[in-house]
């Protein structure tokens, strides 16, 4: 009968787990990049979301791994405090996936922030460990997003 209770409420637990959302964690202890592309820009979007420098430089980088690992504080931390204001959001919306040179991939993303949309691509690459990391964001197309924000 112990046994059959434990069961139940190990089901109960599996099943009422939060199904995997934008919010769901990326990076875990020291690890740095993310499974898949998508989870990538997932990390990185929440990163900024938070105002998460660290967690911005653990997924932000190239195939040599994170930029946290490639820049002085200084000067990565200026760099992301810049991609805050034209990737803070109210929302997002990963829109496609394609093939780019190298075994990147470019991905369409919508960027919302209050009642502005804008599209914008990301590049993501893999990195050492077969992860993945935002290695550019075009900001242009969302220089109106910065400058309502100001």
């Amino acid at each position: 009968m112990k046994k059959l209770i434990a069961l139940c409420a190990l089901l109960a637990a599996c099943h009422s787990a939060p199904p995997a959302t934008a919010t769901t964690p990326v990076l875990q202890g020291n690890q740095t990049g993310a499974l898949d592309p998508a989870s990538a820009i997932r990390g990185f979007m929440n990163a900024v979301a938070q105002t998460d420098l660290q967690a911005m430089g653990a997924i932000w980088g190239g195939p040599d791994g994170a930029a946290r690992d490639a820049y002085s504080r200084d000067v990565l931390e200026k760099r992301e405090l810049i991609m805050i204001c034209y990737l803070k959001h109210s929302s997002y919306d990963i829109l496609a996936d394609a093939p780019a040179p190298g075994g990147a991939r470019d991905v369409a993303v919508n960027v919302t922030f209050k009642n502005l949309t804008r599209s914008t691509n990301f590049r993501v690459v893999r990195g050492p460990s077969n992860r993945w990391y935002v290695e550019d964001v075009s900001l242009p197309p969302l220089q109106e997003i910065c400058n309502q924000r100001g």
